[in-house]
């Protein structure tokens, strides 16, 4: 049997790429890296996964990107990504295919994707939040949609609005396993130079029952004060009519910002809260740290990060984040 890859030989790969074409102009190398050393104060005792008194070095996530601008009508991305398999797996880092996609530039009155690029589900409120590296958007978390798709993808502008719409299999970076498919829709406003607004929602197809996500954000971005507000509910619904009370619905918020408190220094702080209507449940997380830029790429992050479930005790983790660009 063939064994899979490893992660330096696709890299090697990969980089030997734009030598193999050099006619379809400059490519461009790029990724990032995060990880932490974190320790585990306290948990649940039930709680298998975060044991009081664990603690690990991890490299949650390894981005290997090339970019290259094959004409002026087309652009082309290939991203690999490989992520830190858990405390006691025992199981190595696996790449995979996180971008595969043609850019086609002008097409249909804006941009066209086809093939696997990202979808708008939170791509707007990563971006204000501004610390992926810390913890992933409410929606993320909660595997509320995925980051990717695979599938075609307009983006454009309507006069003072943006938009960008997609229809795509569903499943992310998985295999379709169905004939459904996922619709996806998001219109942002820009009413100031720093103030983001943004209005998404989308519609998944499945033959067990469709799924659906509505969501609101505002926020703001600056070397000042930064941060948003986001809301959603999705609901899933059982293909059966008759009982409408199977139907699964989850509500939640976020609240994050981060300001400057030194030179080279930034705090940050958030707060999520998630709703399950069907076991009656409500779930906190808290998140507060501090942000050193030792490089402009170079970023060293303390923080503690609190998760307040419906029980008794809570989980909470100190933890020092490692973020790095080129």
């Amino acid at each position: 049997m063939m064994n899979r890859p490893s992660l330096p030989l696709l890299i090697a790969a990969l980089l030997a790429f734009p030598a193999l074409r050099a006619d379809a102009g400059e490519g461009k190398v790029s990724g990032h890296m995060f990880g932490d050393y974190y320790s585990v104060l306290s948990a649940d005792d039930g709680e298998a996964k975060l044991p009081e008194k664990q603690n690990a070095f991890q490299l949650r996530r390894v981005y290997f990107t090339y970019d290259s601008n094959l004409s002026e009508r087309f652009d082309v991305r290939f991203r690999l990504e490989a992520n830190d398999a858990g405390f006691g797996s025992g199981s190595k880092m696996v790449p995979f295919v996180k971008n595969a996609y043609l850019k086609w530039k002008g097409a249909l009155g804006g941009d066209l994707y086809i093939g696997e690029s990202g979808t708008p589900t939170w791509k707007l409120a990563e971006t204000v939040w501004g610390y992926r590296s810390i913890e992933k958007t409410v929606l993320d978390r909660n595997s509320i949609g995925s980051s990717a798709d695979i599938g075609l993808a307009l983006k454009g502008h309507a006069g003072s609005a943006s938009y960008h719409l997609m229809v795509a299999n569903g499943p992310g970076q998985k295999p379709e396993g169905d004939n459904g498919k996922k619709l996806y829709a998001s219109v942002q406003l820009q009413p100031g130079e720093s103030n983001r607004l943004e209005l998404y929602g989308d519609l998944d197809m499945l033959p067990g029952g469709d799924s659906f996500t509505l969501k609101a954000f505002a926020g703001r971005m600056g070397s000042g004060f930064q941060g948003g507000l986001e809301v959603f509910t999705r609901v899933d619904r059982e293909a059966s009519a008759s009982d409408p009370g199977a139907d699964r619905t989850r509500s939640g918020l976020s609240a994050f910002g981060s300001l400057p408190v030194a030179d080279s220094w930034r705090g940050f702080a958030r707060l999520d809260a998630l709703s399950n209507d069907d076991a009656d449940t409500t779930d906190l997380v808290v998140i507060a740290g501090l942000d050193w830029a030792a490089d402009k790429n170079v970023h060293i992050m303390p923080n503690l990060y609190v998760q307040l479930p419906d029980g008794p005790d809570p989980h909470i983790q100190a933890r020092v984040t490692g973020y790095i660009k080129f």
